[in-house]
C-alpha cells in the first residue's frame, strides 16, 4: 500500500525557510554596520561643533551651516535605515512564525508522543518600553534568531539515532524504540465442489474421490480466521539497527465443536523473531519464515518480500516449498544486489499418515500427523537440526527488477532397532537427506512479472507442505534384522505470473505440480507376504504420485487512506487434483475438486 511521505514534503519547505533565514541575517548585518557607522559619524561631528565654538564667530557660523546641511542628510540615512530595520524585523518575525508551525506539523508527523518535548519556547519578553524603538525592533530579530536555533537544535537532537520508520503512518513510541501495529480484518467465503472438509487450508492428498461419500457432497463455509495481527518494534542501539516482528492469526488447532454455537477459533503465532543488523550482516533469531522459502527480494524475512502467491487459501499452492519454524539465521550481503545466509532451524523426521510400517517398528520414532503425542510434535527424535545455505542476486535491468535464488538443505533421519527385536545388540541407522531448490522472479515489462520454482529432495518431502513421506522404514530379509530408514525422493514446480494493472488491481495465475517417490518392502515378521512403506502394490489411495493445482487470482483496492487503511476484495478460484500410485480396480484415476474464494479485507494503515 502506498504510504504519503509528509515529512518529506515538511523537511523541503523547511530547508528553503532556513536559505531565506540565512539571507535575511545577512541583510541585517549590513544594516547593523550603517547604523553603526552612522552613530560614529554624530559622535564625530557633536566634538567638532564644541571645539569651533571658540573659534571666531564668522568661522564658526560657516562651520554650522556646513554642519546643519551634513546633519540633515545623515537624519534622511538614519530614518530610511531605521525605517528598512523596521521592515526586516517584520519580515524575520513572519519567517519565525512560519518556521515554528513547521517545524510543530514535522514533529507531530515524525514523534506524535514527544511533540511536548519539542515546542519552542515563547519569545522573550520586551525589555524596551517603545516598541518602535531600535533597540526593541533589533531585539525581536534576535529573539527570532534564537527560537529558529532552538527549534532547528532540538528537531536534529531529537532525529539523531533514531531508526528509520516503519512503512506505516500508524505508530506509537515508547523511549527510543518504535512500535507500529499491522494486521488486518478478514471476511472469507469459500465454496469446494468436494467435502474436503480441511478447513481454510486445502489438503490437496486427501481430496476425496468421487465414489466416496465426501467425494459426492459439496462444502460452504464463511469464516475470519484470516484475520491477522501484528507487531514490529524498532529501535537502533550505537551502530546496531534491531527490530522484532510479531504476526498472529486465528487458524490455530481447533477443538470439535468449535462451529457449534460460538466458532471459537483459536489464536496461533505465525512468526516471532528479533532481527539484528550492522554494516552488511544480519542476525535472526526465533521463528520465522524457513530460508528455503522462494522469496522475491534478497533474503529479506518479512511477508510482502516472500513468495507465497497471492491465494486466501492457507495452504498457498500445491507444490509451494515453504516452512515457518525456530531458526538462527546468519547473512551477510557482499554488494547491494547479493546476499548469502545460513540457517539453523528446527528438524522434523516425517513420514504421514499414509505410510505402512513394519510390525515390529514403534511409530513413535516418526511423526506421523498423529495428534495423540505419539509420533509426533515434540515426541518425534531428531538427530540434528536442519541446516540450510542460501543465495540470491537481485538487479534491476532496463528499469525492470529481476530476482533469482539457490538454496540447499541437509537434514537428518534416524531409526532405533531395540535388543527385543535383534534379540541381540540394538541398531541405530541413521541417514542424512538433503534438496536444492532455485527460483526466479523477472519483470518482462513494467508490472508483469514471469516466476518459477523447482524444488528436488532426498528425504525433504515435509517442505512440499507436508503432503508426502521424507522416508519409509524397511527391515529386509528377517524379523530379526535391524530397521532401515529408506528416504524418499520427492519433488516439485511452480510457474506463473503476476500482472499489476493500475494502481488498484493485480491478478496472478500460477501451475504446479508435486511428485513423490513409490519405495517398499516386505513385512518379514509375518507369515503371508505383506507390503510395507509407500506406493506398493495394493497400497491406499492415499499414497499420491503427483498433486497438481491450477489457479487464477485478483486483488482489487475498493478504497485507500494512507491515515485510515484500505478496504480490498480479494478472489481466488483454484482446481486441483490428485493421482495415487495404486488406482483400485472400477475406482477413478484421481480425484478433483474445484475451488472458489471470495474475501473482503480490511488492512489497518
Amino acid at each position: 500500500m502506498k504510504r504519503v511521505r509528509f515529512c518529506d514534503q515538511a523537511a523541503s519547505g523547511r530547508q528553503a525557510a532556513h536559505t531565506c533565514w540565512r539571507g535575511m541575517a545577512g541583510s541585517l548585518v549590513i544594516l547593523l554596520a550603517a547604523w553603526g557607522t552612522f552613530q560614529g559619524a554624530v559622535q564625530a561631528r557633536c566634538a567638532e561643533k564644541d571645539t569651533s565654538a571658540s573659534s571666531s564667530d564668522n568661522t564658526t557660523a560657516v562651520r554650522a551651516n556646513a554642519g546643519t546641511q551634513q546633519y540633515d542628510e545623515m537624519k534622511l540615512q538614519l530614518d530610511q535605515a531605521q525605517k528598512a530595520l523596521q521592515e526586516q524585523a517584520q519580515a524575520l518575525g513572519l519567517m519565525r512564525r512560519q518556521l515554528e508551525e513547521q517545524g510543530r506539523e514535522l514533529e507531530a508527523l515524525r514523534h506524535p508522543s514527544d511533540r511536548a518535548d519539542l515546542t519552542p519556547p515563547p519569545p522573550a519578553a520586551d525589555p524596551a518600553a517603545d516598541p518602535t524603538s531600535d533597540a526593541a525592533q533589533l531585539q525581536h530579530a534576535a529573539a527570532a534568531l534564537r527560537a529558529e536555533v532552538s527549534v532547528a537544535a532540538r528537531l536534529a537532537l531529537a532525529q539523531k539515532g533514531r531508526p528509520a520508520l516503519p512503512d506505516s503512518d500508524l505508530f506509537f513510541r515508547i523511549g527510543n524504540a518504535t512500535f507500529t501495529p499491522s494486521g488486518w480484518v478478514d471476511f472469507t467465503a469459500y465454496f469446494r465442489t468436494t467435502d474436503v472438509g480441511s478447513g481454510l487450508g486445502t489438503t490437496f492428498q486427501s481430496i476425496p474421490f468421487s465414489n466416496t461419500a465426501q467425494g459426492g457432497m459439496s462444502e460452504v463455509r464463511l469464516t475470519a480466521q484470516s484475520s491477522r495481527i501484528g507487531l514490529r518494534v524498532d529501535e537502533t542501539v550505537d551502530r546496531v539497527k534491531a527490530y522484532g516482528y510479531l504476526e498472529a492469526d486465528f487458524n490455530g488447532y481447533q477443538p470439535g465443536n468449535a462451529y457449534v454455537s460460538t466458532n471459537s477459533n483459536t489464536l496461533r503465532m505465525r512468526v516471532y523473531y528479533l532481527n539484528l543488523a550492522t554494516g552488511r550482516w544480519e542476525l535472526l533469531g526465533g521463528q520465522g519464515w524457513s530460508l528455503l522459502t522462494p522469496t522475491r527480494k534478497a533474503l529479506s524475512p518479512f511477508l510482502a518480500d516472500i513468495f507465497n502467491t497471492f491465494h486466501l487459501d492457507t495452504s498457498y499452492q500445491a507444490g509451494l516449498i515453504y516452512a515457518r519454524q525456530t531458526q538462527f539465521r546468519l547473512v551477510y550481503h557482499p554488494t547491494e544486489s547479493t546476499a548469502v545466509g545460513l540457517s539453523i532451524e528446527e528438524p522434523e523426521q516425517y513420514s504421514g499418515s499414509a505410510v505402512t510400517f513394519p510390525t515390529l517398528f514403534s511409530t513413535s520414532e516418526t511423526d506421523i500427523n498423529s495428534s495423540s503425542g505419539s509420533g509426533g510434535a515434540t515426541a518425534t527424535p531428531n538427530l540434528h537440526p536442519d541446516v540450510i545455505a542460501k543465495a540470491t542476486l537481485d538487479r534491476t535491468i532496463d528499469g525492470l527488477y529481476w530476482h533469482a535464488g539457490v538454496a540447499g538443505l541437509l537434514t537428518s533421519t534416524r531409526v532405533h532397532t531395540p535388543a527385543s527385536v535383534t534379540k541381540g545388540a540394538a541398531v541405530t541407522d541413521a541417514r542424512e537427506g538433503g534438496a536444492v531448490v532455485a527460483n526466479m522472479f523477472l519483470e518482462l515489462f513494467k508490472g508483469f512479472h514471469f516466476l518459477g520454482l523447482a524444488y528436488w529432495s532426498d528425504g525433504g518431502g515435509r517442505y512440499i507442505g507436508g503432503m508426502g513421506p521424507g522416508f519409509v522404514v524397511l527391515q529386509p530379509q528377517k524379523a530379526t534384522a535391524p530397521f532401515e530408514a529408506a528416504l524418499i525422493h520427492s519433488g516439485s514446480a511452480i510457474g506463473g505470473f503476476e500482472w499489476i494493472l493500475g494502481k488498484r488491481t493485480t491478478i496472478a495465475s500460477y501451475y504446479s505440480g508435486a511428485y513423490f517417490q513409490r519405495r517398499y518392502g516386505l513385512d518379514p515378521s509375518l507369515k503371508t507376504a505383506t507390503y510395507v512403506g509407500y506406493g506398493f502394490p495394493g497400497s491406499a489411495n492415499s499414497n499420491n504420485r503427483i498433486i497438481n493445482e491450477a489457479s487464477f487470482a485478483t486483488t482489487t483496492t475498493l478504497w485507500q487512506n494512507p491515515a485510515r487503511g484500505a478496504l480490498q476484495a480479494i478472489t481466488q478460484s483454484s482446481y486441483a487434483t490428485r493421482a495415487p500410485w495404486v488406482v483400485a480396480a472400477g475406482a477413478p484415476r484421481d480425484a478433483h475438486t474445484f475451488m472458489e474464494f471470495v474475501n473482503l479485507r480490511y488492512v489497518i494503515p
